[in-house]
């Protein structure tokens, strides 16, 4: 007998969607608690009745409180690619469960919102998941923020559109610094203040490096709905949008980001599989709103609040980084994942 069995699907998907995956209550009510949601916010109707998570007026308050505690809590980080022995992403959502809530841990765009989704859907919202291409003036080399800026890579990002009384809000806590954090309107033009003083935007147009032409016998190119931010809208020197992702409607199944997960985690030109990197997002002291974030990238860990950014550590050693894993971050891991890190990929 052959001791190597035919491969099987990777991804179970169960049909019908009384079979979809849902958070138990008990589950959910944990996970609130992980995020450390307000009572004001726990009170809310559509924790008591699904049918209202639909509504602009109980659905949309709880959804950017949900957005706002999540993004602040949970981590935005890549440390399963570095810090363990497998180096292996996972999108269980019974594991991303424990990731996230057991572990408090995060994840990375896929597992993320991934996640944030089942646990919405699982609260009566109606989710769809979408797939995007992150712009390329977000890459963390130089050389091709400088020369592809206005470019998008391969779809290698995941995001949640959420519809509320009939309009669809984006809602991407996947991003980390650089993402709305925020539930936000899908309509053309809409610019509204993310992180103050940032302004954000969606336009639905034409990416620049698309094979379509414009001609009188042809459509012309495809749009995508595209997602830019402006740093600092009083600064005649930071006044210009930058293209953060660009996305589609298109509703992207588990196996779509199987496929996406395996490139990023595991190509070795993704940043991903290159550098540590943790972001948690601050808020304010009414703890309403947004104002900053802290990351760690490398070897040096940065605090911005608004447009004020500074450096608060700068790493020596592995232990150093590692202590400050938890004591920034109240991210903690095992002495096996501690071990699990490459020899190149240590501090000194």
């Amino acid at each position: 007998m052959s001791s190597n069995p035919a491969p099987t699907a990777l991804t179970q998907l169960p049909l019908g969607e009384d079979a979809h995956p849902r958070y138990s209550y008990a589950e959910l009510r944990d996970y609130l608690e992980c995020i450390k949601l307000p009572q004001k916010h726990l009170d809310s109707i559509v924790l008591k009745d699904a049918t209202k998570a639909g509504t602009k007026e109980h659905g949309l308050p709880l959804l950017r409180a949900l957005t706002l505690y999540h993004t602040c809590n949970v981590p935005f980080e890549n440390l399963v690619l570095h810090y363990s022995p497998h180096k292996t992403v996972t999108l269980d959502l019974a594991e991303l469960y424990t990731k996230i809530v057991r572990r408090r841990l995060g994840g990375r765009c896929m597992e993320m919102n991934s996640f944030f989704g089942t646990v919405l859907r699982s609260l009566g919202y109606e989710v769809r998941n979408c797939g995007g291409r992150v712009a390329r003036a977000m890459s963390p080399y130089p050389d091709v923020r400088r020369n592809q800026s206005r470019t998008y890579d391969g779809w290698n990002h995941m995001l949640n559109l959420v519809r509320l009384d009939g309009e669809w809000y984006v809602v991407d806590v996947g991003m980390g610094s650089m993402g709305p954090n925020l539930p936000f309107p899908l309509r053309d033009g809409f610019e509204t203040t993310s992180v103050a003083p940032r302004l954000i935007r969606v336009q639905l147009r034409s990416i620049p490096e698309s094979y379509a032409t414009k001609s009188a016998n042809s459509i012309g190119p495809p749009k995508m709905w595209c997602y830019d931010v402006c740093y600092n809208p009083a600064d005649d020197a930071e006044k210009g949008w930058v293209p953060v992702y660009c996305f589609t409607e298109t509703e992207f199944l588990p196996q779509d980001y199987e496929v996406m997960s395996w490139f990023t985690s595991t190509n070795p030109n993704s940043f991903f599989t290159r550098y540590v990197t943790c972001t948690k997002m601050l808020m304010n002291e009414d703890k309403d709103v947004i104002v900053g974030n802290v990351t760690l990238f490398k070897d040096t860990i940065r605090e911005t609040i608004g447009t004020n950014r500074k450096v608060i550590k700068e790493c020596k050693t592995e232990d150093e980084r590692l202590q400050a894993l938890a004591e920034i971050f109240n991210v903690y891991l095992t002495d096996e994942e501690k071990k699990g890190i490459p020899d190149d990929r240590k501090l000194a």
